[in-house]
C-alpha cells in the first residue's frame, strides 16, 4: 500500500493544483458575473466570493504533498517544479484573498459582523500565507542546497560478497614430469626417471673400436 501511494503522490499533487487553480478562475468568473451581469454591489461582491476563493484545506494538502513529493525517497522527478507551481499559485491566492476581504469590509452592516469578518478572515488568509512561505522555503533550501532532496532511486543494501576460495593448485609449488620417451612409457618405467636422469651431465659417446686411431703402415715395415 505504502508502494502505491508513493506512485500516485505525484499525480494527486498536479490533481491538488488544478483543483485550487480551477477555484481561483471560477471565483474571478463569479466576481465578475456578479458585478456586470447582476449588478451586485462590488463590496458585497468581494465579499460573498473571498471566503470561498481558496480552501484552506486544499492549501494544507498540496504543502503535505509537495513535502512527500521532495523528501520521501524516491523523490518524484518534477518534484521542484510541483513546490515552484504551488508556491506561486497559493501566493497568488493569499494575496486575492487578502483583496477580496478588504474591499468586502465596507459592506459589514454591523460593527460586530465587521470584528468576526475581520478576525475569521485574517486568521485564513495567515495560515495561507504561512503555507505559501513554507513553499517558498522549501524551493529556495532545495535549489541552494541547504536541504537535501531524496535520492531519485532508493538505495539498496548489497548482500556481503562470499569470500573467495584460495586455489588449491599454486604456481610457485607447481612441479611436473614426464616420460623421456615413448619406449620408457611402454615399459611402465617411473616417470621421473627420465627427469632424474636429466639432471646428471650427459656422458659423451664411447668412440668405437672401428674408428680407433692406428698408425699407418709405411713401406718397408716402418711404422
Amino acid at each position: 500500500m505504502l508502494e502505491n501511494l508513493k506512485r500516485i503522490r505525484q499525480p494527486v499533487t498536479w490533481a491538488v493544483l488544478a483543483i485550487i487553480c480551477a477555484s481561483l478562475v471560477l471565483g474571478v468568473v463569479r466576481l465578475t458575473i456578479l458585478v456586470f451581469w447582476e449588478k451586485t454591489q462590488v463590496f458585497a461582491a468581494f465579499q460573498e466570493i473571498g471566503s470561498s476563493i481558496m480552501s484552506l484545506s486544499l492549501v494544507i494538502a498540496l504543502v503535505l504533498l509537495v513535502c512527500a513529493c521532495l523528501f520521501v525517497p524516491p523523490a518524484t522527478p518534477k518534484a521542484i517544479r510541483l513546490a515552484k507551481i504551488s508556491a506561486w499559485l497559493v501566493a497568488a491566492g493569499t494575496l486575492l484573498q487578502l483583496i477580496c476581504l478588504i474591499l468586502g469590509l465596507a459592506a459589514s452592516a454591523n460593527a460586530f459582523g465587521l470584528i468576526m469578518e475581520i478576525l475569521g478572515g485574517v486568521l485564513d488568509i495567515a495560515l495561507k500565507a504561512v503555507a505559501a512561505g513554507v513553499l517558498w522555503v522549501l524551493v529556495r533550501g532545495v535549489k541552494s542546497g541547504r536541504l537535501d532532496l531524496a535520492p531519485a532511486v532508493p538505495e539498496v543494501a548489497s548482500a556481503p560478497q562470499p569470500a573467495k576460495a584460495q586455489p588449491v593448485w599454486r604456481p610457485e609449488q607447481a612441479t611436473g614430469t614426464a616420460w623421456r620417451s615413448a619406449r620408457e612409457a611402454a615399459t611402465g618405467a617411473r616417470p621421473d626417471a627420465g627427469a632424474a636422469s636429466d639432471q646428471t651431465e650427459p656422458t659423451q659417446p664411447g668412440t668405437s673400436p672401428d674408428r680407433q686411431w692406428k698408425p699407418r703402415t709405411r713401406e718397408g715395415g716402418e711404422n
